[in-house]
């Protein structure tokens, strides 16, 4: 079911999520601090994503600018939540980290808050606005 996926994330799973749909989970223990991937695409200006809708998943950077990858990755699996266990840490260079935040059991589903990316305001308050 999902062999179309690009496993770019270590350590995880796609299964069904009490959260939304489905979720990614953690396959072994996570120690806090560790980083499980790194993700990088094409940076376009927020504009022709909003016109366009080229993309499968994305990334806001500063500037009105996101970070695109034409196709689905395990990335695309993270679901939101306010006190996620997963952080973003922006490298310099339009590439991005996924970090653990805290220790992660095994079956533990990997989230992200959503609301920790530069996305614009008009964004926040149309769809994005379930995440505030």
């Amino acid at each position: 079911m999902f062999s179309d996926v690009i496993d770019n994330i270590r350590y995880t799973r796609i299964a069904s999520s009490t959260i939304h749909g489905h979720g990614l989970f953690c396959i072994t223990d996570l120690e806090a601090g560790l980083a499980i991937a790194e993700l990088d695409g094409q940076v376009v200006p927020w504009s022709l994503h909003e016109t366009q809708h080229l993309t499968s998943e994305w990334n806001a950077l500063p500037g009105n600018r996101l970070l695109v990858r034409p196709y689905k990755t395990r990335y695309f699996y993270i679901n939101h939540a306010r006190t996620p266990n997963l952080k973003l840490e922006r490298l310099g260079d339009n590439r991005i980290r996924i970090v653990t935040l805290r220790f992660i059991r095994e079956g533990e589903e990997l989230t992200l808050d959503y609301r920790s990316e530069p996305l614009p305001d008009d964004y926040l308050s149309g769809h994005g606005a379930t995440y505030l």
